[in-house]
């Protein structure tokens, strides 16, 4: 009988310079007694306090993967992607960020493999593409590249569970809407009886899927379980910080309508 991998591991995407959001996940899962946290990517874009949110992640993440607005901030060239806004963001950061900054965010990898888990940012079949993956369809093929267990992704800022059974079949796993009055709210999912699954734990830093509160994840390898979490945060601080940094205004907004 093989040995069952244990593990305990925070999961946080897409903090996207909201320094108030990372902070109060981060409060959570010093609290989740996990082992360590991961970073999914995306840890600058759209927020007004990159330098802050990169210091942290670096000193508090075991590894922390490349996204596309990292990647952007750094090289120009991806910015022709990007709408208007996500684009004046990241040319406003690129000037705010120190060489320090700019490097590290340079340096991540795209991918990052332990125990029996895969990170990426937006999927794992070709992570420089930054594909968007949000239904059965998108997910079939990142499973077929995907040699762990678990793969976890970010980049919708929607959270979303998918499962494959042991006959191949691909299913998403609904998430009952959170109660949207809850300072915390967390849903415990088990995946005893699939071969693998892909996770998304939804945005630190951005939610859209119109709850505004901050989500983080904490996968259990030895429970074979994922808690889903979403957490109030002061977002009135984190607009503040976006119009003192000269980023667009509709950043700000959009932060307390969950979009």
């Amino acid at each position: 009988m093989t040995e069952r991998i244990r593990g305990r591991y925070g999961v946080v995407a897409d903090v996207h310079a909201n320094l108030q959001a990372l902070n109060r996940v981060l409060e959570y899962l010093d609290g989740a007694n996990v082992d360590a946290i991961y970073c999914l990517g995306d840890v600058v874009g759209y927020g007004g306090d990159p330098e802050e949110c990169i210091r942290i992640v670096r000193d508090r993440c075991a590894g922390t993967v490349k996204g596309n607005h990292d990647h952007a901030v750094v090289d120009p060239s991806l910015r022709g992607w990007f709408n208007e806004h996500a684009r004046r963001a990241v040319e406003r950061q690129a000037e705010l960020l120190g060489q320090r900054e700019l490097d590290w965010l340079a340096g991540l990898p795209p991918t990052i493999e332990f125990d029996a888990v895969t990170l990426g940012h937006s999927g794992f079949a070709d992570p420089a593409r930054y594909t968007y993956i949000r239904d059965e369809a998108d997910v079939a093929l990142e499973f077929e590249a995907l040699t762990t267990r678990f793969g976890l992704i970010g980049h919708t800022h929607v959270p979303a569970v998918f499962a494959q059974a042991a006959g191949g079949e691909v299913r998403w796993i609904g998430l009952e809407r959170q109660e949207e009055a809850a300072e915390i709210a967390e849903i415990d999912l088990v995946f005893g009886s699939y071969i693998q699954a892909i996770i998304n734990p939804g945005a630190v830093g951005q939610p859209r899927d119109r709850d505004p509160r901050a989500a983080c994840a904490v996968l259990d390898l030895g429970l074979d379980t994922v808690r889903m979490v979403r957490l109030e945060y002061d977002i009135e601080a984190a607009q503040d910080a976006i119009d003192r940094r000269g980023l667009p205004r509709f950043e700000a907004a959009r932060l307390a309508m969950g979009l």
